[in-house]
């Protein structure tokens, strides 16, 4: 390719026939989206870069995270989506806002890896159609509702930290035994003794999640990524046809939730060598961890993602785009709860009236149970603390 064409195909132009150079998420490859023609991603790195976390405050100032692209900002939720000339957003993937407006790029850590899209459009909705199906008392019009918000794919961001650590505990271990008075009641206790030592650990890609707090509750619905071994350079050719965002929290916040992941893992491992040593129980009062090494970098996730109106409301869903995984809000239906409920205490009047015999003459119909609604602050909630809502 000459010079010119090798600038077309920078801005994901054909060389070939002028079209749009895409993802092609079935073949994984990169090609034209009109006359096929495949090109390679370009990457200016082979492989994946590791940074010291000492200098991710000055890396973060040098530059922008995407300089190829345009960004807008969600008036709604306050999310920062990247857009290059392949793509258009008229709803925030985020929340389902209008509310889009260009904004100047802040100063930001580009991207180091990405994962490209493994599954396609289709198989995603195809996905959700299932999962929703599959949800007890899901009022009956969801099931149509959810169709109308369509499936933008969008690469999220994440921090993914490794680190290198030895940890000095202090705790007790506890032996157990039984004493017996002299009416034979036995009970069990626990005699404790001091006790301390050295654990180690390695750590390799922990994830954390760097969009905006409300939809990262529901991005944890859908982990994890396989970032150890899918991730590759980044390249502003995996972005072609879609939509990214910037990240919302920055590494020095995002390192502090690895921190407690590392913290966690210590700990067990200290419950563990005082077990080894012949106790019966552990507990650790106190850690001190050494860092010998604390890296990270900034990765690209694939997700497709669409926010739906129900009854006035907007609910938020999430599709892994490496595995399918599916995660996000739904409504509930009282008017089905509540026939469980009276179905369930209907089968339980009836065994106890079969076996005490007759019910007795004039005896007063049971009450209806009452309906709980419940309305939740936040407009982001996750599967596990759905909304209910009145059919």
């Amino acid at each position: 390719m000459n010079t010119q064409q090798e600038e077309q195909v920078d801005r994901h132009i054909c060389a070939n026939c002028g079209g749009t150079i895409k993802w092609n998420i079935a073949k994984q490859r990169l090609e034209c989206a009109s006359c096929r023609t495949p090109y390679e991603v370009r990457t200016t790195v082979e492989r994946v870069e590791e940074h010291d976390f000492a200098g991710y405050v000055q890396r973060e100032g040098e530059r922008v995270s995407f300089p190829e692209t345009s960004v807008i900002a969600c008036g709604g939720c306050g999310a920062h989506i990247a857009v290059d000339d392949t793509c258009t957003a008229t709803v925030c993937p985020m929340c389902g806002s209008t509310q889009l407006l260009e904004r100047r790029q802040e100063a930001g850590v580009p991207p180091d890896g990405v994962i490209p899209f493994r599954i396609d459009q289709d198989t995603a909705q195809q996905n959700f159609s299932r999962w929703v199906k599959s949800r007890w008392f899901a009022p009956n019009r969801l099931k149509q509702a959810y169709q109308a918000g369509k499936l933008q794919g969008i690469y999220l961001p994440f921090w993914t930290f490794d680190a290198c650590v030895t940890s000095h505990y202090w705790g007790q271990g506890g032996e157990t035994y039984v004493v017996e008075d002299k009416d034979g009641n036995r009970d069990t206790r626990i005699r404790w003794f001091p006790v301390s030592g050295v654990v180690e650990g390695s750590y390799d890609d922990l994830q954390v999640c760097a969009t905006l707090h409300e939809a990262s509750q529901v991005v944890e619905k859908v982990l994890p990524y396989n970032t150890v071994d899918n991730t590759t350079p980044f390249s502003s050719s995996y972005l072609s046809g879609f939509l990214a965002e910037r990240y919302a929290v920055p590494a020095t916040e995002a390192v502090e939730t690895a921190r407690k992941q590392v913290y966690s893992d210590q700990e067990q491992q200290a419950e563990r060598d005082i077990l080894s040593r012949g106790y019966d129980r552990a507990r650790v009062s106190s850690l001190d961890i050494t860092y010998h090494t604390l890296t990270y970098k900034h990765v690209l996730l694939p997700a497709w993602t669409s926010a739906f109106a129900y009854n006035g409301k907007q609910y938020m869903y999430i599709i892994n785009g490496e595995s399918g995984k599916v995660g996000g809000q739904r409504p509930y239906s009282i008017p089905k709860i509540v026939a469980a409920v009276g179905a369930a205490v209907a089968v339980v009047v009836g065994a106890v009236l079969l076996l005490t015999g007759a019910a007795a003459p004039g005896a007063a119909a049971a009450d209806q149970p009452d309906a709980l609604i419940c309305q939740m602050e936040s407009p982001w909630q996750s599967w596990d603390n759905d909304m209910i809502e009145l059919t």
